[in-house]
This record gives C-alpha cells, structure tokens and sequence, in this order.
C-alpha cells in the first residue's frame, strides 16, 4: 500500500465529492482484511510496525471520505487551499444574520411549549440547510470554481456545528 496517495486512489474511487459510501464501506473492510495488525501478529517487529501505519492511514482516510465537510476540506486541499485557515474568515452577511437568527431560535429552545416539536422542526431545517450546501459544493468544485467552494465548506462548518449542538440539545432537553 502506498501511503503517499491521495485518499480517494487508496480506495479505488474517483478523486470527487461524490462519493458510492456502499463502495467505500465495502473496500475498507477489504483493505482492513489484509492490513490488519492482528495479521502480521506473527511477523517481524518492523511487518508489524508498517501494518499499523497503513491501518491508521486507512482508518484516518476512511474518515475523512465518509464525512460530506471533511471530504470537501480534503478535496480543496488537494488543489492546495486552506478553506479552513484562521486568516480565512469572511462569509457573506445574508449567511451570519441567518446563523444569528438559528442560534437564537435554539438558545430559545428550552422554553418553547412544545420542545420536541421545535428541536425536530429545526434538525430538519438544518439538515435540509446541509444537503443543499453539499449540492453547491459538488457544483462549485465540479466546475473548478474553488473559491466559491471554499466559501461552501466554510458554510458547512457552521450548518455541522449547529446540528451537533442541536443533537446535543436534544440529548439534555429529552433526556
């Protein structure tokens, strides 16, 4: 195996957003099969050392291919950006009013009359905010706009923080 591919050719897909996650589960239990440490348990110290440094690289890029954000952040990085660089930092205002407007109405959350019925109304509000934002990251990258998909992945981080802090929410509220 070699580890100095991209993540996508480790695992004989297409370098692309859209990834067939039935293919990738499928050849991570097959590369698992054959790299595994407990399969060198009988091989010499450094057989051993190497199984586990592909097992770590294949668990690390299997990771990074099953997650929609972290599969965008790692496509850019490919092309040699840093979407998410602490000197990167500008959105659009129409986008942090509406992130303002969601936080609100979550920090509100725990008043509401009817919990349930508003935490679900508003995970599925974001994850509907999600889905969409990974569509405009397949047409921005699809198309080499990458800036415009940098700016996407950026929204993505905002719309995934808040969906665990909405499923957070939910575990204290319902519990």
């Amino acid at each position: 195996m070699d580890l100095s591919k991209d993540y996508f050719s480790s695992y004989d897909l297409p370098i692309a957003f859209q990834v067939d996650l039935t293919a990738l589960v499928d050849r991570h239990r097959q590369l698992q099969q054959i790299y595994h440490p407990d399969r060198f348990a009988v091989a010499t110290d450094a057989e051993q050392r190497v199984a586990v440094q592909i097992t770590s690289y294949l668990n690390q890029a299997y990771g990074v291919l099953r997650s929609p954000l972290r599969r965008a952040i790692y496509l850019l990085e490919l092309q040699g950006m840093e979407p998410l660089a602490p000197t990167n930092t500008s959105m659009p205002m129409d986008f942090l009013l509406q992130q303002m407007q969601l936080r609100e109405r979550m920090e509100e959350l725990p008043l509401a009359a009817d919990v349930e019925a508003q935490l679900d109304g508003l995970a599925d509000e974001l994850l509907i905010m999600h889905n969409k934002l990974q569509g405009e990251f397949a047409v921005a990258y699809n198309d080499a706009q990458f800036e415009l998909a940098e700016t996407v992945v950026r929204k993505l981080q905002f719309i995934d923080k808040l969906q665990q802090e909405c499923n957070d929410l939910e575990g204290r509220l319902l519990d």
